[in-house]
């Protein structure tokens, strides 16, 4: 039996929304924590969906990507932009005070629309998995 609670898996998925919606007026610090928490909130969403459906585990960033390409939740293009910004992650973690915000913002900027089709692919393949949201409260079941 698989149990994904839909209403904590939204609330994440509205907030990787509001970070692709806000990146555009960001700059310095501001950008530094979008660009980070796009990264850490689609990872996390990943992992909430590979242990909600019992896929195989994740042994890294880039294998959370892996395994939602390959069990179909999101697109191979997807995949492959979200992994580009992957390396961001290590120059924001452990060389922050290396930062060229200038290059961050477009290397992220290349590969935002991915992000933004996060949110409607996890919704579709969650709808087509566990069928619409029921009467019996929070979480999915199938």
């Amino acid at each position: 039996m698989y149990f994904v609670d839909r209403e904590e898996l939204q609330h994440k998925l509205d907030y990787i929304e509001q970070l692709t919606q806000s990146f555009s007026r960001e700059e310095g610090y501001g950008l530094e924590r979008v660009c980070h928490m796009l990264i850490e909130s689609v990872v996390d969403v990943g992992n909430m969906i590979i242990d909600g459906f019992i896929m195989r585990d994740p042994g890294s960033y880039q294998d959370v990507i892996d395994i939602l390409e390959m069990e179909n939740v999101i697109s191979s293009t997807e995949a492959a932009a979200i992994s580009a910004t992957l390396p961001l992650r290590q120059w924001m973690v452990r060389d922050y005070t290396a930062i060229d915000h200038q290059s961050l913002k477009q290397q992220f900027a290349d590969h935002l629309s991915a992000y933004e089709s996060f949110k409607p692919a996890v919704s579709s393949f969650i709808d087509k998995e566990l069928g619409p949201v029921s009467a019996f409260g929070k979480g999915g079941r199938a």
